[in-house]
């Protein structure tokens, strides 16, 4: 319903998640119960999306009209999904031909295209996708413009001039009835005309600094998964390689360009056993093994980044205990390590670290309506080669940075707690209610912050930032987050909220922690037409409490309003919305402290058009 030409719209009103950021796709970064960058695992199709750019470019490049659906996971401590991830994981699952045929389809399509008026953001998809015997497909495309950004305000974020085209290629074979096979290779391309730093905004535009931005995304992925006698997934085996370039082209200031460049190659396996012991519970034991290896290239004029590679690989176990009563028991334990080889010849030396990892959760469900739960565990994070030795000086950069080559493993306590209740024929016959609510605490040693560590005078003004990656000996973090639905006849209503500190426990200062955030949806559908309206707010109260200044931002309320339109036993359906309905002049706050208050998108009206066949 809401158009997205990312997946920002989407996201940003789960609890405790945002996608931050300027207006520009190309600076919207995704953060996770205030973790950001590497602290989170970015997965699409089993693949790491891996990426470090010091919190201001984005690490994700993949169109929204391939996307069946995306996993958040919130929290750290999580062992199957592989290393790192201390504020928890996102996982995007694209979509294949199995998951669009209809029961008894043999060959379909779908043609989509739409408009939004504030960053004059025109769309365009086809896929078409078959099954024949035990063989599927399915092919896609997408492209989209861009132009000049409408800001909230009435202001505009120029130049933003570019277009993306985005590919996909799904193949799939069943074996038999019990392994498949499949594989998948995407492959997008953005083309814009802007600022190199792309969470740049229009007051500080010079035409001089701006060039041709080109920025490459491609994945492979080869899986094999095999099911038991019950058809429940016993085992999985994922091969993929990722490689994200981001290049520069020369211009009149900037005549030699540069490129960064990370490529990723990865593997992960996964077995799962599943036994029942009689009173000692039916036990789903799942161990594995992953690996992956980032080759790290710069190029970019003007860094001082050097070339690194660094490898981290893992074993793990999760035995999921089922008892009596609905009692569940989930102890679990990994081991990870990591190895990076920055290039030699630069003052730097390889590092090497590794950590034991347990967690256990705890779950009971003494009703059908209610499920709650406890859980503990440990989890841990490698610094990235950017991080550590990052040495970035000189008058004409919008902030300087200072390497730290003494930099330390993230590793992290979590203490959670929550519980879920849904409920059907709550007050009528015909009405349901969930609500899902979750405590955390977290213990965090050694917590890799950007620091500002002195100003400096520069072409972009005076007294500019110079920040430095370094360990917080010790944070502490705490939280909460409420998700309720409730739904009544043709009714229905979402509200959300979260709230999150992180401290310095030494100083007390206040860390990088996302402000207050309530996110609330109200429809109606007229089920006889097949027309569903919406009402959306979303309400951000202020950052006034981060001992980095220049992070702090002020409260804000958007207002949207969306209508979507399938007449039933139509093949076409017609999206339309209007979002931040008053045009409200909003920055959100964000990890990229190099930025001031720069507004994000105004008043927008979208329009968009899809041909099911």
């Amino acid at each position: 319903m809401r158009q997205s030409s990312t997946i920002s719209d989407a996201l940003n009103r789960l609890p405790d998640v945002d996608m931050v950021g300027t207006a520009r796709m190309e600076g919207q970064v995704p953060q996770i119960r205030g973790f950001a960058g590497r602290e989170i695992i970015l997965m699409v199709d089993g693949a790491r999306r891996n990426w470090d750019s010091q919190g201001i470019e984005a690490p994700l490049y993949i169109d929204p009209a391939f996307i069946q659906s995306v996993e958040v996971v919130a929290g750290s401590a999580s062992t199957l999904y592989g290393t790192g991830g201390l504020g928890g994981v996102m996982s995007i699952k694209t979509i294949d031909a199995k998951s669009l045929l209809k029961p008894g389809q043999g060959l379909g399509g779908e043609i989509d295209g739409g408009y939004q008026s504030a960053n004059g953001n025109g769309k365009g998809s086809a896929k078409i996708y078959g099954k024949w015997g035990k063989f599927d497909a399915l092919l896609a495309y997408s492209g989209q413009t861009f132009n000049s950004i409408r800001l909230g305000g009435g202001e505009r974020l120029s130049p933003n001039d570019g277009q993306s085209h985005s590919a996909l290629l799904k193949l799939g074979y069943d074996i038999n009835d019990r392994i498949r096979i499949d594989f998948g290779q995407q492959f997008y391309l953005d083309e814009n005309y802007r600022s190199s730093v792309p969470q740049k905004g229009p007051s500080t535009y010079h035409c001089s600094t701006c060039q041709e931005q080109n920025v490459r995304q491609d994945e492979s992925t080869l899986h094999l998964t095999t099911r038991n006698e019950q058809g429940e997934e016993d085992g999985r085996l994922t091969l993929y390689r990722t490689k994200m370039a981001s290049k520069q082209v020369p211009n009149s200031m900037d005549s030699n360009g540069g490129a960064t460049v990370l490529e990723t190659y990865g593997f992960d396996l996964q077995k799962s056993y599943f036994r029942n012991f009689g009173l000692f519970g039916r036990h789903k034991f799942t161990g594995g093994v992953n690996y992956y290896r980032d080759f790290y290239t710069y190029t970019t004029s003007g860094s001082n980044t050097p070339n690194a590679q660094q490898q981290v690989y893992g074993v793990y176990g999760q035995d999921e205990i089922k008892f009596r009563h609905h009692v569940t028991l989930s102890p679990s334990l990994r081991y990870d390590r990591y190895n990076t080889f920055p290039e030699h010849g630069k003052g730097l030396s390889n590092s090497s670290n590794g950590a034991i990892l347990p967690k256990i959760t705890l779950s009971w469900q003494p009703t059908r309506e209610w499920m709650i739960y406890l859980s503990w565990g440990k989890a841990y994070n490698a610094p990235t080669p950017a991080q550590s030795d990052m040495d970035l000086t000189g008058n004409q950069w919008f902030a300087n940075f200072v390497s730290n080559k003494n930099l330390k493993p993230e590793s992290a306590k979590t203490y959670e707690g929550g519980f879920t209740y849904t409920k059907s024929a709550l007050f009528s016959e015909h009405d349901r209610a969930s609500v899902r609510a979750t405590g955390f605490y977290e213990d965090v040693t050694n917590l890799i912050q950007e620091v500002a560590i002195g100003r400096f005078n520069g072409k972009y003004g005076k007294n500019r930032p110079i920040y430095q990656y370094q360990n917080v000996g010790h944070a502490t973090r705490y939280g909460i987050e409420l998700h309720s639905n409730y739904d009544i006849g043709n009714w229905g209503f979402d509200l959300s909220f979260s709230h999150i500190r992180v401290t310095n426990a030494r100083t007390g200062a206040g860390l990088y922690s996302p402000p207050d955030k309530v996110a609330a949806d109200m429809r109606y559908r007229f089920p006889n037409i097949g027309l569903t309206l919406m009402y959306s707010l979303m309400a951000v109260d202020a950052q006034n409490y981060d001992a980095t200044i220049i992070r702090r931002r002020p409260g804000y309320m958007v207002h949207d309003i969306l209508a979507t339109w399938a007449p039933p036993r139509k093949p076409w359906r017609i999206n339309f919305a209007v979002t931040n309905l008053f045009d409200k002049e909003y920055s959100m706050y964000k990890m990229a402290s190099t930025n001031v208050d720069f507004p994000e998108v105004g008043r927008s009206f979208r329009f968009d058009l899809s041909y099911r066949f």
